[in-house]
């Protein structure tokens, strides 16, 4: 008995005088409670999302509807895509309103607009809606490559410190640049490959089709993963308490996973709320291959994500490599 105490006096000792390890075990759950409730109590969740076409304005008659969330589309033919594939409810101009039949929230939202504004013509829009399966598989895909990226590098490379495989390797000509860039590398491959193989047989057995180019896919989750194993290079390039590197990639990656679109969408939401999740590389890898898979979007129309991702990239292995220390 008094050996099981004694160790558990010492573990605890060590724990508590491990500062950063402690402070992020009292600050994490309180920043992650705080943001929660930020970003999901609102009571005033719209039911609803019409497009407006182009400059429209929301009608008057409009204004004083309730729970309905106005999206502005550039061109009619994004507002008929969006519509075609459920993904808003009812797109309008001055002069005509776009609805999908199949679409019962559609239908709905018909009704209002004809009820308050008589004026317009209706235009009917076929096409399929987005199934569930299809809208949620970029994010989890991107979600487990997450975890692979940042918690597959991270421990790894804390480990390597803690153990003196980093000190043994400091005698050797290796550069910090050249041992991270070996790290990155070899999971980047991994996860490419095995995010390749998951993405083909889900597509085969619930019979997706990729409407842009495959090819663009390939890119852009290449660039993705490579942006978050940066950043877990980046975490763990100096420290050695691996309580510490646990909770600073829990700080990473929490907010990917509630604000980078696995789950939800966020079109729509509050300003503050997509600039924070413009931020995260995971936001623009998921956007960027849902445009490729549903909208069948091009490299152009893709490419203000690509370049957040190689920014990423390149400004976290340099920081990673200037700030590494081997023991």
């Amino acid at each position: 008995m008094n050996a099981l105490l004694a160790l558990i006096h010492a573990r605890n000792l060590e724990f508590s005088r491990d500062r950063s390890a402690l402070g992020w075990s009292l600050v994490f759950p309180l920043v992650l409670i705080i943001a929660l409730a930020l970003v999901f109590d609102d009571d005033q969740r719209p039911l609803y999302q019409i497009g407006l076409v182009g400059n429209t304005a929301i009608p008057s008659a409009l204004q004083s509807l309730e729970h309905i969330e106005y999206i502005h589309y550039a061109s009619l033919e994004e507002a008929k895509h969006k519509v075609a594939r459920h993904l808003v409810d009812l797109a309008i101009d001055s002069q005509h309103y776009w609805v999908n039949p199949d679409s019962n929230r559609g239908y709905i939202a018909e009704q209002l607009v004809v009820a308050r504004l008589p004026q317009l013509s209706p235009e009917s829009i076929q096409g399929e809606a987005v199934s569930h399966v299809e809208w949620l598989l970029p994010g989890i895909i991107g979600m487990n490559m997450m975890f692979s990226a940042l918690y597959g590098v991270g421990y790894v490379v804390v480990r390597y410190r803690r153990t003196g495989v980093l000190k043994r390797m400091q005698v050797t000509p290796l550069r910090p640049w050249q041992f991270l860039a070996s790290q990155m590398l070899s999971r980047l491959g991994a996860i490419v490959a095995t995010s390749v193989v998951v993405f083909t047989l889900v597509a085969l057995i619930f019979s997706i089709d990729v409407v842009g180019n495959p090819l663009l896919l390939l890119i852009n989750t290449t660039l993705g993963g490579a942006a978050m194993i940066s950043l877990g290079l980046l975490v763990a390039s100096r420290t050695r308490s691996e309580e510490l590197s646990n909770g600073i990639l829990n700080l990473l990656s929490w907010p990917m996973m509630l604000l980078s679109g696995i789950w939800f969408s966020l079109e729509g939401s509050s300003p503050w709320v997509r600039t924070l999740a413009d931020l995260l590389p995971l936001t623009h890898m998921n956007d960027a291959n849902r445009a490729v898979i549903i909208d069948g979007a091009g490299f152009f129309a893709i490419a203000h994500h690509l370049w957040p991702l190689a920014a990423i990239t390149l400004v976290s292995l340099a920081l990673a490599s200037w700030r590494f220390r081997w023991q």
